[in-house]
């Protein structure tokens, strides 16, 4: 299993595992991550990272 390292937008670092996330959206410069129900608001920067991220795994 690969883990991801993402940033909160308080600077937080959190671990995750892409596959969980279940949404992504950016609203008016703030960025929202769905991750098994829980909502994390990250970065701009976090944001693109993760979408890259997911991107790779596309088949």
């Amino acid at each position: 299993m690969e883990f991801m390292e993402i940033m909160d937008n308080k600077g937080t670092l959190h671990y995750i595992n892409p596959s969980h996330i279940s949404g992504l959206c950016a609203v008016e410069g703030k960025c929202k991550i769905n991750l098994m129900g829980q909502d994390y608001m990250v970065t701009k920067e976090t944001m693109e990272d993760v979408k890259l991220h997911l991107m790779s795994f596309r088949h």
